[in-house]
């Protein structure tokens, strides 16, 4: 095979797969405007999440990082508290609000940076004393059991 055709066979398959990505960006929009979105706290039972109407010292909330919708496997993501890493590594994270006052929850997932501003309200007096629970760069995802992630467990 010459030189010519050779470089000639490799533009049409250039040619092919430029045509095909267009194709399926114009086919389905989802795909080509992916991007990783919505960040939620929730209280989570052994069945279900729902959001709090107020979030409280010393109470198990499961923060999930954003997914971008398309994704087959869950995004690797880091979650912070005010600043601070609270975990990372999977999908979620139990997060333990320590103080009272406004908190702004984060996440860094795949480069794209996330964050939500929630207040916390103080624990009824008596209370124990909140702790984070430690949470790893790895573990299975929400409800395996691996990583301790619903309230109780």
């Amino acid at each position: 095979m010459s030189t010519a055709h050779r470089r000639a066979r490799k533009i049409a398959w250039s040619a092919a797969v430029v045509s095909v990505a267009g194709a399926l960006s114009s086919l389905y929009p989802a795909l080509a405007a992916a991007r990783i979105h919505g960040i939620e706290v929730q209280e989570c039972t052994t069945t279900t999440c729902t959001t709090p109407a107020s979030y409280v010292v010393g109470q198990s909330y499961v923060f999930f990082a954003g997914t971008d919708g398309v994704s087959a496997s869950a995004p690797t993501s880091s979650f912070y508290d005010n600043g601070t890493c609270i975990g990372g590594g999977g999908y979620n994270v139990t997060w333990v609000p320590l103080t009272a006052g406004t908190h702004t929850l984060s996440t860094n997932t795949q480069g794209h940076t996330e964050s939500l501003t929630v207040v916390v309200v103080a624990a009824p007096p008596g209370s124990p004393t909140a702790q984070q629970p430690q949470q790893g760069t790895g573990g299975g995802g929400f409800g395996s059991g691996s990583s301790n992630l619903l309230p109780g467990s």
